[in-house]
């Protein structure tokens, strides 16, 4: 991912998610693994009861958050899932969090 690059940031996270789903992203951040980005998108698998691919879609006009969970079968919607990816993101490559 991108080194310093500003995205998005913490705030956006919250906004977009709401309290509850955001605070349970953030408990889910050390459940982040493979990790990649293309130029329009961050995805990981984020493991909670299960493996979910989860993907954070920053360049395309609005943040929108895409995962394979339940929660986030409603359009725009942004599950706890994609949460934790942008705040992986956001905590492993020094990007701003405020």
């Amino acid at each position: 991912m991108t080194r310093g690059t500003r995205l998005f940031t913490e705030a956006d996270l919250l906004r977009l998610a709401g309290p509850a789903r955001f605070e349970r992203g953030r408990s889910l951040v050390d459940m982040v693994d493979d990790e990649y980005e293309d130029e329009y998108s961050l995805c990981a698998t984020v493991t909670d009861d299960r493996p979910y691919l989860a993907t954070v879609h920053h360049r395309v006009g609005r943040l929108a958050g895409e995962c394979d969970c339940a929660d986030s079968r409603a359009p725009w919607s942004f599950c706890e899932h994609s949460v934790a990816v942008g705040l992986s993101y956001l905590d492993e490559y020094g990007a701003p969090r405020g």
